[in-house]
């Protein structure tokens, strides 16, 4: 038992040491009151009451010290715990409070510069103007200064800055699993159907021609130069040039414009975002504000797309028919799919397959995608089985269904539930860009899926790719995207009129995301870093795949497609195992067909 006396000492110091913190907290809450008056006088602002918790929970305080004296030594020691413990605690919140008052709130760090979002009705397309961002300004002394991010209303603003950003709502769940207008997109109608919907196209960019809304105009090369030199501001943080740089792009730039105009628009905001420091901000956001459109709003953009552009009918052609070449005999079928999305490209399988001699075999579809921001990660992939499910039942196709919303290099192969009795079949198309390479990892993540893929020893594996490469250095990147969207834009300004409300659908789904991403963030907030076909032929072969010839059947088929109702300006060719997509003499992208080498050496 402690001796009276030194506990008497104890009790005695330890009030001395209460009462001295008290008058510190009084003398660093006025001192703190004088720093905080002059703000909100420029502020024009009346400065708040002082609030008194602090003395009375001071006054309760010593109160309870006082009366604790009588109390048995037991509760006296609780006591003090008690009250040396609450003190700074309350010092330390008041603290927060008061720092809280002259810190931007998550409204004024938005991220949505002048971002055109579309809205959640697709049939309602239109731009919305959205936060700004005041650049940083040289201060008194001459010095730049770190950004001074002020939002400036233009607008309602984005549904997720209502203090509720890590509340995403999800897809309706009454949103039609099928209808006619999933029908009409997804399935294949025969090549009469789609080439009425090409030659509609076609008719209408004639009217457009006509009416001298799709007149020449000056001045791109010169939009081109401003947008490099920007670029070259942006990457030295060159506020003063670089604002002065972006005013005059949005001059020249419409969002309404040939395809270098709307180019210019979506990376000047990409650019701006950048220099602001918030890239990674937005575009997480821009992100979030997708995952609430509907499914609805993704087909109509996935419509528009492959009536004007060929690309995608090309890579379910060859992947189609190679599916069924591979699976003529085989009476159970499992097709592993690595970056699903959607799913926009099964349904057409289902209705081949139900057409099979002999009766359709049992189909097994495992879809593996990235885990979708918010509360409910799988909700996306669960959506698209519940479709799958719907058309394999309709074309009475034995199926089952897996989804997995995870990283992909993350998953095992026991996860996969291979069958020894199933032909299997693994397909990228355009997916394995967007796993991070070597240069975020020695342990390549790119390399560990290749390594999955070998283990599952596929009967064929499909993989589609972009044909491009994206450096590290900023400058350099900035150049090699203004290029690749460059053909790209004008490849939809070609066969697009200018004024079609879902020709910004599909720039929206299928551009801007990526285009932002590649311009605004940096390091491991990159979302995709993608290898040219060659490189991409190289890392397969080191990781001990060989590349199967392409069918000369399939390349027929696809001229075909082509030459049927696209521009002329649009090719399709063979070339080293690859099928390459391009357009103006410049490979876009390109699709093959690998196989595992079973070699002891590999």
């Amino acid at each position: 038992m402690m001796d009276p006396t030194l506990d008497y000492i104890s009790r005695y110091l330890l009030e001395e040491e209460i009462e001295e913190l008290n008058i510190n907290a009084h003398k660093d809450e006025a001192a703190l009151q004088d720093i905080e008056k002059p703000f909100y006088e420029i502020l024009g602002q009346k400065y708040p009451p002082t609030p008194n918790e602090q003395l009375v929970c001071s006054s309760q305080l010593e109160s309870d010290l006082s009366s604790s004296s009588s109390s048995s030594l037991k509760s006296e020691s609780s006591n003090n715990d008690t009250l040396v413990g609450s003190l700074p605690v309350m010092e330390f919140h008041k603290g927060i409070e008061e720092g809280m008052k002259f810190l931007p709130t998550i409204n004024n760090l938005a991220t949505d510069c002048k971002e055109k979002i579309i809205s959640a009705d697709p049939s309602e397309v239109k731009y919305e103007n959205y936060a700004w961002y005041k650049l940083a300004e040289k201060d008194d002394v001459g010095m730049m200064s770190r950004p001074r991010i002020r939002k400036y209303s233009i607008g309602r603003d984005l549904d997720i800055l209502e203090g509720r950003n890590s509340k995403i709502s999800m897809v309706d769940s009454e949103e039609p699993v099928r209808d006619d207008v999933y029908d009409e997109v997804l399935l294949d109608h025969g090549d009469h159907w789609l080439k009425g919907e090409i030659w509609s196209l076609r008719e209408a960019l004639q009217l457009e021609a006509s009416s001298g809304v799709r007149k020449e105009i000056q001045g791109d090369h010169e939009l081109y130069t401003l947008l490099i030199h920007c670029s070259e501001a942006v990457a030295i943080y060159d506020q003063q040039r670089a604002r002065e740089l972006l005013n005059k792009i949005r001059i020249k730039s419409s969002p309404d414009g040939n395809g270098i105009q709307r180019l210019a628009c979506v990376l000047a905001d990409a650019l701006e975002a950048r220099l602001a420091g918030v890239g990674s901000e937005y575009f997480r956001r821009l992100i979030a504000k997708r995952v609430k459109f509907p499914y609805t709003y993704f087909l109509k953009g996935y419509h528009m797309f492959i009536r004007a552009v060929p690309l995608i009918r090309v890579y379910l052609c060859f992947s189609n028919r190679n599916i069924l070449n591979v699976t003529r005999n085989a009476r159970k079928v499992h097709v592993i799919d690595l970056g699903t999305k959607l799913g926009f490209q099964w349904p057409s399988l289902i209705q081949a397959i139900s057409k099979r001699e002999g009766g359709p075999p049992k189909l097994r579809i495992t879809c593996i995608d990235l885990p979708e921001p918010g509360f409910h990660p799988a909700k996306r992939i669960e959506n698209v089985g519940q479709r799958l499910r719907e058309y394999a039942r309709s074309f009475n196709v034995p199926f089952e269904y897996k989804g997995i919303a995870s990283q992909w290099e993350s998953i095992h192969i026991e996860e996969l539930t291979i069958n020894d009795d199933e032909v299997v079949i693994v397909s990228s198309l355009s997916g394995l860009s967007r796993v991070k390479d070597e240069t975020f990892s020695m342990d390549s993540p790119r390399d560990r899926v290749l390594q999955l893929i070998r283990q599952i020893k596929p009967q064929i594996f499909i993989q589609a790719e972009p044909n491009r490469s994206y450096s590290s250095f900023f400058p350099t990147r900035f150049r090699q995207v203004l290029s690749t969207y460059a053909a790209c834009y004008d490849l939809v300004d070609s066969t697009i009129p200018r004024k079609d409300k879902e020709r910004k659908l599909l720039e929206n789904v299928y551009f801007v995301p990526a285009i932002i991403n590649s311009v605004a963030c940096e390091g491991s907030d990159l979302k995709e870093k993608p290898e040219t076909l060659k490189q991409w032929q190289r890392r397969n072969l080191r990781a001990c795949f060989e590349q199967l010839p392409v069918n000369p059947d399939i390349v027929k088929e696809c001229k075909n497609l082509v030459r049927d109702g696209y521009d002329n300006r649009y090719f399709v060719q063979e070339d080293d195992n690859w099928l390459l997509q391009g357009w103006k003499g410049r490979v876009l992208s390109g699709v093959t067909a690998w196989k595992p080498k079973l070699d002891e050496g590999c």
